[in-house]
């Protein structure tokens, strides 16, 4: 992971970091089955943080774009409609754990490799960018870091 501090948003170099992350995703990290990446607005994340596995029942927040609080069972049958997000489903769906990061309060980050929260979700507001990179494979999860972070 790393925290970009400093930074300065607007409507174009807002959406290049926004199309950065997915076109890493697509390519380097395999359709997110050899990695997945997080942005935070790091203002908004109270430390230390934590990567957890736990049953998906238990997982509960909104989402991005998401209107109410649901658990991971839940939002993935919202996501199931979703044309961007339903073809990652399965790369965790079925297991009994999923991966999740929360902050000392417990407040959840991101489920991943499938989607972040709204409570952390970087705008053009954002001034510090938490940058969380998880996988199977290091040196895809590196390369992404360093181009991201760069």
């Amino acid at each position: 992971g790393a925290i970009l501090r400093n930074i300065k948003f607007d409507e174009q170099s807002y959406n290049s970091f926004i199309y950065l992350q997915d076109k890493l995703h697509q390519n380097i990290c395999r359709r997110r089955t050899l990695g997945s990446m997080g942005t935070h607005d790091y203002d908004k994340v109270k430390g230390p943080i934590t990567y957890e596995a736990r049953a998906p029942k238990d997982i509960v927040f909104k989402a991005l774009k998401q209107t109410q609080e649901m658990n991971a069972d839940e939002l993935f049958e919202v996501l199931k409609k979703d044309q961007k997000l339903k073809k990652f489903l399965d790369i965790i769906e079925g297991k009994p754990k999923y991966p999740v990061f929360y902050d000392a309060e417990g407040k959840v980050l991101s489920l991943p490799p499938i989607i972040n929260s709204e409570a952390t979700k970087i705008t053009y507001d954002t001034k510090n960018v938490f940058i969380e990179i998880t996988g199977t494979d290091l040196h895809k999860i590196e390369v992404c870091l360093a181009v991201l972070a760069g």
